[in-house]
């Protein structure tokens, strides 16, 4: 950590030293460092920069001088010769540090060895400059607009300025040309623009070259977490209630068709992965996304990724879409309909296919319109397959605090013969004020009066039975919660043993462990 009090002791105002940064949320001023891995460590500022931003400092062991840098990897280019790396990126990262050790101990440096390895590493195997921002797991978006500083949205202190900063052209592009490699989707003059997956599985979207973009390649980057977040942990962010949450799984196990809709980086995916735990174990599923970012923990699971070639070749979502409706799925979630494969996705439900996907739609009335619309063009009486649109958004909370929350959940009914227009039910809706989201009440929900009733068999006078049963769902829920169960694969076990115990008997189980 020595590099780490050579950086403080240049310093005038002292930062403090946190485990956690979450421990600062809500702080107008703040000023302080946490460790990220034992090489990179953070240093916060709640001191805005020329832009307006707050400032988001990535301290690194020194690096070594460049002709030293050169020097070893012309030697480590001989050592290695011929020979073919190791397959994984831990292998590879032990074999490169086996022959650095060699290498180094025959050469005088100006910095420590360690520091000499931890550069290397980074540049050669891993991101280079951005690999500390993919580390850091507080991070959730990366973005470099061009020339200039790389910015970031953290997940306590919001928007910020980095110290990363590219002021050559050729050193953008080389970035843009060395990472998009890494993703075997590699930009080119002839193909500008990609989409892809990080090895570490985030999104990210490339734009090459000045005639795209005036200000010089950029790069957006979306954070992926290995482990999803479970539908806990959206409980316990406030993100939805143990009602609605045992509204869904109630739905889901019935095959009911969901949209996750809401804008960008409102956190559609994120609880479109958590709400997967829902469904049955024993179905069949299969995912469809531009890049993986779905995580399924059913064993039946069929997981398709879309393939760009820029010309022949090329698989996209409708391609894979199509081809599911032969593999006999239970579920299709599609990670983000936009076009054509929309209709298709109608068609699966209109015989029998349950489908969830993402959706921008802000709501009802503009999920309605897009649906309908070119080029998706989902003729209006197809509508009422989708049983429910959940609509969820990004605001700050009155500590200016980002968090997100489900805004609205409508039980879509039939279209009107006579005027064309979609009638739904809103069951759940959210009051800023209190920060709470509403369910409308026993004797509101018409999918669970006129669907879940009939399929069950439940007479009108016992429909009291569904709404226990409902409220007995949000108890196990909320003692998971209580009791700090929020790792996605134990979640998925718990809601296994519910089905295999009962509802009453699990949440006796659950309130004991």
């Amino acid at each position: 950590m020595s590099f780490v009090n050579d950086y403080i002791g240049n310093l005038k105002e002292k930062p403090i030293l946190v485990d956690n940064p979450n421990s600062l949320k809500g702080s107008k001023s703040y000023n302080a460092i946490y460790k990220v891995d034992d090489n990179i460590y953070i240093h916060v500022q709640s001191l805005q920069s020329e832009d307006g931003y707050n400032q988001y400092t990535v301290i690194e062991p020194p690096r070594p001088k460049p002709e030293e840098m050169e020097e070893i990897e012309e030697r480590f280019a001989k050592v290695i010769g011929d020979k073919d790396p190791p397959i994984t990126i831990e292998e590879k990262e032990k074999f490169i540090i086996q022959k650095l050790e060699k290498i180094l101990s025959k050469m005088k440096l100006s910095v420590a060895k360690e520091y000499v390895i931890y550069h290397f590493i980074r540049d050669k195997l891993y991101l280079g400059i951005i690999e500390p921002l993919i580390r850091d797991p507080y991070i959730e978006d990366i973005s470099l607009p061009g020339l200039g500083h790389i910015y970031i949205v953290h997940k306590v202190f919001g928007p910020m300025r980095t110290s990363i900063k590219i002021e050559k052209e050729e050193e953008l592009d080389d970035l843009i040309i060395s990472l998009s490699e890494k993703t075997y989707r590699p930009v080119s003059h002839n193909r500008p623009i990609v989409d892809a997956s990080l090895p570490d599985g985030s999104r990210v979207n490339f734009v090459y070259g000045i005639d795209v973009s005036r200000r010089g390649s950029n790069l957006t980057i979306r954070k992926f977490s290995k482990v999803p977040i479970s539908i806990t942990q959206l409980i316990s962010f406030g993100t939805m209630s143990p009602l609605l949450a045992g509204y869904i799984w109630m739905m889901l196990d019935e095959g009911m068709n969901l949209f996750v809709c809401g804008e960008t980086a409102s956190g559609k995916t994120t609880t479109l992965n958590a709400i997967t735990a829902f469904i049955p174990p024993n179905l069949k599923i299969i995912t469809i996304e531009d890049t993986p970012e779905l995580t399924v923990p059913h064993s039946n699971w069929v997981a398709e990724v879309t393939r760009e070639t820029g010309g022949e070749g090329t698989i996209k979502l409708f391609d894979l879409l199509k081809a599911a409706l032969r593999q006999r799925p239970n579920y299709i979630l599609v990670g983000e309909i936009r076009d054509k494969e929309g209709n298709v996705a109608f068609q699966a439900m209109q015989t029998g296919h349950s489908v969830m996907a993402t959706f921008h739609a802000a709501n009802i009335t503009t999920l309605i319109q897009r649906l309908t619309g070119y080029p998706i063009e989902v003729p209006k009486t197809y509508i009422n397959n989708l049983n429910i649109a959940l609509f969820q958004t990004a605001l700050y909370d009155k500590k200016g605090n980002l968090i997100r929350r489900v805004i609205e959940v409508d039980e879509i009914i039939d279209v009107d013969p006579a005027t064309n227009d979609v009638i739904y039910i809103p069951s759940f809706t959210y009051d800023a004020t209190e920060d709470k989201i509403i369910f409308a009440g026993r004797g509101s929900s018409y999918l669970i009066e006129n669907k879940i009733a009939i399929r069950r068999g439940v007479s009108r006078k016992n429909i009291g039975i569904l709404y226990d049963e409902l409220n007995l769902r949000a108890e196990f829920l909320r003692i998971l919660v209580e009791k700090k169960i929020f790792n996605y694969f134990d979640v998925w076990e718990y809601i296994l043993r519910a089905r295999q115990l009962g509802l009453e008997e699990a949440v006796r189980y659950v309130k004991n462990i």
